[in-house]
């Protein structure tokens, strides 16, 4: 084992802010842009990225991330995230937010040194060499002097080799679980967009407000399906008699791995009594965001609370202060077939209609939502069919979620034990 700064290993370079007088836009092009929200759990994650217009990506078109890059954010409170650039990110753009560690010599193998940064530990002290300003900063300089300890290449090769069987596995059960979800999202367009639900061939339909809908579908006021609603809460970081419940809590930037099943993100909190027990989540609950959003991404995102899902949280978890609970009469509406109907107006951002923004943050103006809020509602029978399809879907993808967390697991018990040599390669 040889001991060696990150910069007598490879180089540092970094990301680059898109020029005053040119923006993003909202459609997809030839050029992605992540932002410091993408790289998050190992990942440069490409659910959710912005894009650039050809002459927007002609004035940053150097800062880029190369396949086996290793991308770091460099700001605020997620300083420290670490990604690993694969092949499917290779020539996107890299937000000024981050710094990607990249032409690594012949002492180091990158996916080794990606495994190694991952580890908490290296967090940790990223975030401490930061420095406690209002807001803190990870300068290349200070990347620079930070020390990893490698065995010999061939070593680091094998361990990497070993560690990213694992990750393969993970991978692949992301996939299923984007297929998954793919069929869902298929099945509910098909049936309440394209109103090819069983029977619709006999179907009438008639005007509303949001257009020809089946004669025997109705519109209803959100206020109208909601039984209860309450703002989230936040808690505190330690144990006390007044704060004495300990619960997780899924902040609306935990959207994106609560929905994949990655659970990881969310954190542990302390909660008043009384403020737990008016929060805590129960199957079929809506998670709403209701502030936070941006322009690229507006708030109104949602997520759908199982049972399964509560188990793996050992029933302990409530949503953060900026997302609302919302309880649905299920005698009127189905919440899985609400959670969709939720998405199509998100996808179809006609949920912008209730944007507020003030001070650059944007707001949900959940009050008028509930007024004035469409939610297009079939026959009790028909979202009834549509659950039982759909449930099962939902339930795979909770059981594919599981396996990972414990590949994840394993991973990263593994990982030290390698690292350190009490496992030999």
């Amino acid at each position: 084992m040889k001991v060696f700064s990150i910069n007598d290993i490879c180089e540092i370079k970094s990301g680059k802010r898109i020029p005053l007088g040119f923006d993003f836009v909202d459609y997809k092009t030839p050029h992605p842009y992540i932002r410091a929200r993408d790289i998050k759990n190992g990942n440069i994650n490409t659910d959710d990225l912005i894009f650039l217009e050809e002459n927007t990506y002609n004035k940053i078109k150097k800062y880029i991330v190369n396949e086996n890059d290793i991308a770091i954010t460099i700001v605020g409170a997620s300083i420290g995230d670490v990604g690993f650039a694969q092949k499917n990110v290779d020539g996107f753009n890299l937000t000024e937010n981050a710094v990607r560690l990249t032409h690594f010599n012949d002492n180091a193998s990158s996916k080794y040194v990606y495994y190694l940064l991952i580890q908490k530990q290296y967090k940790e002290l990223m975030q401490t060499i930061a420095g406690g300003a209002a807001q803190p900063k990870l300068g290349i300089y200070k990347i620079q002097k930070i020390k990893v300890c490698l065995p010999s290449f061939h070593d680091q090769e094998k361990i990497a080799s070993i560690l990213s069987a694992y990750d393969n596995l993970i991978e692949n059960n992301n996939k299923r679980i984007k297929i998954l979800e793919q069929m869902a999202e298929n099945l509910y367009k098909e049936w309440f967009i394209r109103f090819r639900f069983p029977g619709h061939e006999t179907t009438r339909f008639t005007s509303s407000n949001m257009g020809k809908i089946p004669s025997t579908f109705t519109l209803a006021k959100m206020q109208d399906v909601f039984e209860y609603y309450i703002g989230g809460g936040w808690g505190e970081d330690e144990y006390s008699t007044d704060f004495p419940v300990e619960a997780k809590v899924i902040r609306g930037t935990d959207f994106p791995f609560v929905e994949r099943g990655d659970l990881g993100t969310c954190p542990n909190r302390f909660h008043k009594e009384s403020n737990y027990n008016a929060r805590k989540l129960e199957p079929g609950d809506i998670i709403l965001e209701v502030s936070g959003g941006t322009a690229e991404q507006p708030v109104g995102r949602t997520i759908l609370v199982s049972q399964q899902m509560l188990d793996r949280f050992n029933g302990q978890v409530i949503c953060a202060s900026f997302c609302k609970l919302v309880r649905l009469k299920k005698e009127t509406i189905s919440p899985i077939y609400f959670y969709y109907w939720m998405q199509f107006l998100y996808e179809t951002r006609i949920i912008d209609r209730f944007q507020l923004q003030s001070t650059g943050i944007i707001n949900f103006k959940f009050e008028y939502f509930l007024k004035k809020g469409d939610v297009m509602l079939p026959p009790s029978e028909i979202m009834k069919k549509f659950e039982d399809l759909v449930s099962p879907i939902h339930a795979q993808i909770e059981k594919l979620a599981m396996e990972t967390e414990n590949l994840i697991k394993q991973r990263d018990l593994l990982l030290p034990r390698l690292m350190s040599g009490k496992l030999a390669v």
